[in-house]
């Protein structure tokens, strides 16, 4: 009867112990699919990084320590099915509850980003204006060109600064600005080729739109972990229940052993003392 139930509990904890090597794998597609996706979004904010704050990049570079802590954390949930060992798979579901947490943390951070984003930028963007020629010359170059935009609301922002930093006076629909040469729709800069659009909208929404993807792909990854832990916490229950099981079963042979002994000592002294009488021919 013990037997069966060992093969039993032995049977069970083989299933779990393949569904947590399952799991293990999708954890370490998780990871990369996680490195991956902050490390776009870095690429894609390192197009106007001086628009932008350390916050913003928080999620993304927390993103990507989540996906490399997946990798080492799988690897350690693997060594631990292997050895069948309760205090590594015990670590291994701790672990991933801290992962768990640090990834609804990305969530969180996401989506708090997108309360007054609008607000963030367009202080930023209006900073970095005053420091056009000496520091962000390369970064207003590049997101006006690339947006097809100009200034923070529209060319009109730039014009403070026109005289202060020589740039080209352009006159468009009876108005007069002053614009870097980036403004321009075509390679002269020609009088009524300016982009009349601003370039907040634009880097609000592509800022946006990566906060959310971050925050919706972390809450996601959060409910797979979550299976990772109930994986490791009925593989580790298996293994204390089979350890306890197979003690029980060797307490009970010795027990069995020691009684076997000890009726066969009984019946030997019931026998008493064999005598050992000589016969006529050895007498």
């Amino acid at each position: 009867m013990l037997q069966l139930e060992e093969k039993g509990i032995d049977a069970g904890m083989k299933c779990v112990k393949y569904m947590l090597f399952v799991a293990n794998f999708m954890f370490v597609l998780v990871g990369f699919l996680l490195i991956s996706i902050g490390s776009t979004i870095k690429g894609v904010y390192g197009g106007f990084d001086a628009f932008l704050t350390d916050q913003h990049f928080s999620a993304s570079n927390l993103s990507i320590a989540i996906g490399f802590i997946i990798f080492i954390v799988a690897l350690f949930g693997c060594i631990g099915a292997l050895k069948e060992s309760v205090c590594f798979i015990n670590m291994y579901a701790l672990m991933l509850f801290l992962i768990l947490v640090l990834e609804l943390s990305v969530s969180i951070v996401a989506y708090s980003m997108r309360g007054d984003l609008e607000v963030t930028l367009r202080k930023t963007m209006l900073e970095t204006m005053e420091y056009y020629p000496t520091h962000t010359y390369h970064t207003w170059r590049v997101v006006q060109y690339n947006l097809e935009c100009c200034g923070v609301d529209g060319p009109s922002d730039w014009y403070p600064y026109g005289q202060l930093f020589s740039l080209d006076y352009k006159v468009q629909d009876n108005k007069t600005y002053y614009v870097p040469s980036s403004c321009c729709t075509n390679l002269y800069c020609s009088d009524g080729f300016l982009y009349i659009d601003g370039c907040l909208p634009v880097i609000r929404f592509v800022v946006s739109e990566c906060a959310v993807l971050l925050g919706v792909g972390a809450m996601c990854i959060s409910f797979i972990q979550l299976l990772g832990v109930i994986f490791a916490y009925l593989l580790a229950k298996s293994v204390r229940k089979l350890k306890t099981q197979r003690e029980v079963a060797k307490t009970q042979r010795k027990t069995q052993l020691y009684e076997e002994l000890a009726k066969s000592a009984a019946q030997n002294e019931k026998m008493g003392p064999v005598l050992f009488t000589p016969t006529s021919s050895e007498a």
